[in-house]
């Protein structure tokens, strides 16, 4: 019994150093039980498809390599996007800071012209002195009474002048007062929005990667546990990694403004081409879809994007603005002469847009307006 299973060992052995050699058999008829060419059939088999699941492991484990990295980009974009929200933030909190000195000059302005107020009323006391001694001096002397009238006539009229003056000056000095505090609050509401904008951004940032992350270890496992279709699995989930990044990294967001400290800014023209208003002050341009020299907003991502427009202006003239797409009016706004020292318009719309679609902001015909703000940003991209 001893020598037959080392015989048969042996054959064994001899016939499996000859396996790669691919040794064949003579034709066999069925039999019940296994022969030697049978098994060695049967170990040939083993052997192929051992070799197949050797290489569809080593294609999951590249596969699986693969995802991980695409994953770690993706994780790495959106903290690069939630860098340039704060950024944003930064630049409208320089620009507040910006506003609060402007307030701080205009008030050391009405200081200085309170200063010269009282100065001339010091000065209108001296003359009220001087008259009286000359009044007096008149009647002692009893001699040239006219002309010493007509030189009262004159100071009086001149110190009327100088009042008129001063009241005028308190006047302009507190219209501009009042008329930046309404700026800086503007300012103040608009970076307010911006806020709660770039809060809002970073919480669905965080909403879209959390379930792109599971659903991609979903994917992975499903890969692992089913061998029988890797190819077509392989692009579907190349194709949704696709999707996703270009979901993260379509972010688009500006703000600017018209300052003109000088002198009132006044719309041009009667079409709509050349009487735009140029936003040239930009406080920040995400996507680089505002044009600063045109005024011109160009979607270059297909999509839902919000917009909004402020303008402000002296009640002496009327004011209000249209917002444009494709040289189509969307909405506008309109604001009459009015008894206050000054008019602010606002609106607000969402649009949607294709690529190459435009939007911008132009003046009412016949409209003034002292400084306008256009901001802008992506809802959410569109196929």
């Amino acid at each position: 019994m001893v020598t037959m299973v080392v015989f048969l060992l042996a054959f064994v052995g001899a016939a499996s150093s000859e396996l790669p050699h691919r040794r064949r058999c003579d034709p066999e008829q069925g039999q019940e039980m296994p022969t030697l060419c049978s098994n060695y059939k049967n170990i040939l088999h083993l052997d192929d498809v051992q070799t197949k699941l050797e290489e569809n492991q080593m294609l999951l484990r590249e596969r699986i390599d693969a995802m991980e990295g695409r994953t770690r980009l993706q994780l790495d974009s959106a903290n690069g996007n939630i860098s340039a929200l704060e950024r944003l933030v930064a630049n409208v909190s320089n620009a507040q800071k910006d506003q609060e000195e402007m307030v701080s000059h205009t008030e050391m302005e009405l200081r200085d012209a309170k200063t010269k107020l009282e100065e001339q009323e010091v000065d209108i006391a001296s003359l009220k002195r001087e008259v009286g001694e000359l009044v007096k001096h008149g009647e002692r002397v009893g001699g040239n009474i006219s002309e010493i009238e007509e030189r009262l006539d004159t100071t009086e009229r001149q110190l009327r002048e100088r009042k008129e003056k001063l009241e005028d000056l308190e006047s302009e000095t507190g219209a501009a007062f009042n008329a930046t505090q309404k700026l800086l609050n503007l300012y103040k509401k608009e970076l307010s929005h911006l806020n709660s904008t770039a809060r809002e951004l970073g919480v669905q940032v965080e909403a879209l990667l959390n379930p792109t992350e599971t659903q991609l270890e979903a994917n992975l496992m499903e890969i692992q546990n089913d061998s029988e279709e890797p190819r077509t699995e392989q692009s579907e989930l190349s194709l949704e990694v696709k999707r996703l990044t270009a979901e993260v990294k379509a972010k688009v967001a500006f703000s600017a403004t018209i300052i003109e400290s000088n002198d009132t800014f006044t719309g041009l023209g009667r079409n709509s081409t050349n009487n735009i208003l140029i936003y040239n002050r930009v406080f920040t341009n995400v996507g680089f879809a505002y044009n600063c020299k045109t005024g011109i907003f160009t979607a270059r991502l297909k999509g839902v994007y919000h917009f909004s427009f402020m303008t402000f202006g002296y009640n002496g003239h009327t004011s209000g603005a249209v917002l444009v797409k494709n040289r189509h009016s969307q909405v506008s706004t309109w604001e009459f002469t009015g008894s206050g020292n000054s008019d602010t318009t606002s609106n607000t719309v969402i649009l949607e847009l294709s690529v190459g679609e435009t939007v911008n902001i132009i003046l009412r015909k016949g409209g003034k307006i002292h400084t306008s703000v256009f901001s802008g940003f992506l809802i959410f991209p569109t196929l």
